[in-house]
């Protein structure tokens, strides 16, 4: 096995995304300047967010489409980098004209979970607006929590952080973005 091989991310979980998830060199800048704006990413050193950014998938959708519906499995976390998601509880997400029970926008993330555990989701997402996310899956996690030990436990405290915080906002009536 070569030094690269050793040292470098699995190259074989990152293709299976690769065909789904695009990003050009004009994306790069502008993935790159959202996600250091994003707290879940604050603690990261400059290098660390390099490392990160490699990791995410590009992904557009129009307006009104399901970025994934209550029931299906869950296979990471997005990052809203344009437009705008609602989250909609099944009985929600049936209709076309019905409201959210929350609209997140740029530089909100949903889905984090699915990081966690192997699971259905519970709430189904749709893109209110022509929408850009960014994908951040559990392979991708891994992967740098295996080759880059510090940067993965700094996100996994991270997440922990976040989802402790949206369980105490939603035990308390407060605000339960990050």
């Amino acid at each position: 096995m070569s030094r690269s091989e050793k040292t470098d991310p699995a190259p074989s979980l990152q293709w299976m995304w690769a065909n789904i998830f695009r990003k050009g060199d004009a994306d790069q800048v502008a993935i790159r300047e959202s996600i250091e704006k994003i707290p879940l990413f604050q603690d990261l050193t400059k290098k660390e967010l390099r490392r990160v950014e490699q990791s995410l998938y590009l992904r557009k959708y129009r307006a009104d489409s399901f970025i994934f519906q209550a029931g299906e499995p869950g296979l990471g976390m997005y990052i809203i980098h344009a437009g705008s998601v609602w989250i909609q509880r099944p009985e929600e997400a049936v209709s076309d004209d019905s409201e959210p029970f929350l609209e997140l926008g740029p530089g909100d993330f949903f889905g984090e979970m699915a990081l966690f555990e192997e699971n259905f989701h519970l709430v189904s997402a749709r893109a209110h607006t022509h929408t850009a996310l960014l994908g951040f899956f559990r392979p991708d996690l891994m992967t740098l929590s295996h080759y880059y030990p510090r940067l993965g436990c700094k996100l996994l405290l991270a997440l922990g952080r976040v989802i402790s915080d949206r369980f105490r906002a939603s035990l308390t009536g407060g605000p339960g973005r990050a």
